[in-house]
């Protein structure tokens, strides 16, 4: 068989440049792949042809990356193009909204650059491929596709369907050995048309790629000149199985299987199976209509045995059902009123977009995310199977309430508190210093991936229901969600936590607040009072990871007291939209007589401090936060 290079125009016979005509027509790849969907009759306008545009010219077979690319039997093609603002590349990818990337070469652009960025260690590798089930993601892998075999990927593992939960592609990475995959997905943003879409990649270990990559992406972003595109046809997604284009392989795979092996590997399935089959448990699983539905039937119905009308809104839709898909108390009202309703349910859980984040709820009782890691925690040796032998280690973002830090005193673990974001725990858990982490924002996960974990945690806690009512005889008084917070609080006492959230603030009235408050830290001192409250530190939070020796500053104002309280302020998003001010406050306390008090009523003069130490109201005129979680 023979290879074929940049600017050839078909396999076989002789090598041949050409100078495509650019008034003739030939099939776009946009609008090849919204064929199957009928998106290019109605949204034609947003993706201009890529092949009208293609020119294979001669002197492209000199370039520097053209001339790395070979795959045998596939035509590669030169696609001109040039740089496109607004792809600053995060951890969490780049999110936009949909038209955005539908637009002309906006996704193929990040993709190319993208492996630009990864350069000759990428070639010849297999890579994954997958998303969450939001519109246009069907039609993005096949540009992808096309992309990944014109730059010398050897093979795209990629979900059915184009799903693939973030937390099952890290998984998917790791037992796989896959060189890293790229995750479509805006997260817990909606999705649709007129809403979000993203995309990030994650590199070989399974974890979010880190800042030396996505720093690379922008910087090929900035320049692009070309899209190096494979001339291969629609691969169907529909069905499990290899399509081998010449050299190049797309495998479409079951999105269940790594991932629930990884799982399987985690937990006692077969002790949770004889839990959920007590007729005198109950629980509810929402789904939110989007990517854990794909996953909420096989595990819950077909593994643990559970009744299918334990599942809500377990079918992904495109548009998410219209809502917000944030397992929070706001977004999931439907869960909630379930399980603070009549006859409620004993456990009620909710993951988001992308399946990395959850919320746990008891009949009548919300459990915080704080307090759930500090649990599972407290609770995982004896619980799960993974941790029988003890955790290496715990860690937390910074804002997170202490909670955890007080398991890890008691256990006598090694306690990490980083900035926000996975990156900082995936370093730690890559040297085995830690096994559990999570984040105030209903991220929790441990060392089994490199990703926040939705379903992680649901089976986590169902461990520790399963666990704790061992001995408890069918009818007899189950142990509850409750019963057990309220143990873990007679145990180490409860944290009282609330964020505030203070939304489309001018920038700079939130950088005069935050100059305010650093002026205020200067002048401050260890025994000093606040209100109420004695100091015991106040600095902005700075990071020195202790596995690189990385350094992150300005990670947010803390004020910590000397009972434990903390008053935190992180400002998110700066730029021409606004900020977000957000506010964390807590109150630590172990009088048992105070554990079921409402928590705005015991943070409210911590609250009031607050205020009036940053000056917020003078500072943005805001007089109440936008949100209250």
């Amino acid at each position: 068989m023979q290879n074929c290079t940049l600017s050839s125009t078909r396999c076989g016979g002789s090598f041949a440049t050409a100078h495509t005509n650019p008034s003739t027509k030939q099939s776009s790849p946009f609008r090849a792949a919204n064929k199957a969907t009928g998106l290019s009759q109605q949204f034609g306008n947003l993706s201009a042809s890529l092949k009208e545009r293609v020119s294979t010219r001669a002197q492209a077979s000199s370039s520097p990356i053209a001339a790395a690319v070979k795959m045998e039997g596939v035509t590669v093609t030169t696609v001109p193009t040039k740089p496109i603002e607004g792809q600053k590349t995060g951890t969490s990818g780049l999110r936009k909204k949909t038209k955005v990337f539908m637009s002309e070469n906006y996704l193929a652009n990040w993709v190319q650059s993208l492996f630009n960025a990864l350069g000759d260690e990428a070639k010849g590798k297999t890579i994954g491929i997958g998303g969450d089930g939001r519109f246009f993601n069907k039609e993005a892998v096949q540009i992808m596709l096309k992309l990944a075999a014109g730059n010398g990927i050897q093979k795209v593992v990629v979900g059915k369907d184009a799903i693939m939960a973030t937390p099952a592609m890290s998984a998917l990475i790791r037992r796989r050995g896959l060189y890293g995959g790229l995750i479509m997905s805006a997260s817990h943003n909606p999705a649709g048309i007129d809403e979000d879409w993203g995309i990030k990649f994650n590199y070989s270990a399974g974890e979010p790629a880190p800042e030396k990559i996505t720093d690379k992406i922008f910087g090929f972003t900035q320049s692009i000149s070309e899209l190096l595109m494979a001339d291969i046809p629609e691969v169907d997604l529909s069905k499990i199985g290899t399509t081998k284009i010449g050299s190049f392989e797309v495998e479409v795979v079951d999105y269940t299987s790594d991932y629930f092996a990884t799982l399987n590997e985690v937990f006692d399935f077969d002790l949770i199976k004889k839990f959920v089959a007590r007729s005198d448990f109950r629980f509810v699983f929402d789904a939110m209509h989007a990517v854990t539905g794909a996953y909420a039937a096989p595990l819950f119905v077909d593994n643990l045995g559970a009744s299918a009308d334990s599942l809500r809104d377990a079918v992904p839709l495109p548009d998410f059902g219209g809502g917000h898909p944030d397992p929070n108390l706001t977004y999931a009202k439907e869960l909630v009123e379930i399980m603070f309703g009549n006859n409620a349910p004993t456990f009620g859980a909710a993951s988001d977009g992308d399946g990395d984040r959850n919320m746990i709820l008891g009949d009548h009782f919300f459990v915080t995310p704080s307090d759930s890691v500090a649990i599972i925690a407290a609770n995982a040796q004896k619980s799960i199977p993974y941790f029988s032998k003890g955790l290496k280690g715990v860690a937390r973002s910074m804002p997170t309430s202490g909670a955890l830090d007080r398991v890890a005193s008691a256990l006598k673990l090694p306690f990490y508190e980083t900035p926000t974001g996975w990156k900082y725990f995936g370093n730690l858990m890559d040297a085995d210093q830690c096994s559990i982490c999570g984040e105030e924002s209903f991220g929790t996960g441990a060392d089994h991936v490199r990703e926040k974990d939705g379903l992680w945690a649901v089976l986590a806690w169902l461990s520790i229901l399963a666990t704790k009512n061992a001995d408890v005889p069918e009818g007899g008084k189950l142990v509850t969600v409750k019963d057990i917070v309220m143990d873990h609080w007679a145990t180490y006492g409860r944290n009282f936590y609330s964020r505030y959230d203070y939304e489309g603030v001018e920038s700079a009235q939130a950088e005069s607040m935050i100059a305010h408050l650093e002026t205020v830290i200067k002048s401050s001192s260890k025994g000093q009072s606040f209100g109420k409250y004695t100091l015991d530190t106040a600095d902005n939070f700075t990071y020195t990871d202790p596995i690189d020796g990385s350094v992150a500053k300005n990670q947010g104002i803390r004020f910590v007291f000397s009972d434990g309280s903390r008053i935190i302020f992180r400002l998110s998003g700066t730029g021409s939209a606004g900020a977000t001010i957000r506010l964390y406050i807590e109150a630590y306390t172990k009088d048992a007589s105070t554990f079921e008090s409402d928590a705005q009523d015991v943070l409210k003069d911590i609250i009031g401090t607050a205020l009036e130490v940053s000056k917020l109201q003078e500072f943005t005129g805001r007089d109440k936060p936008t949100v209250i979680t």
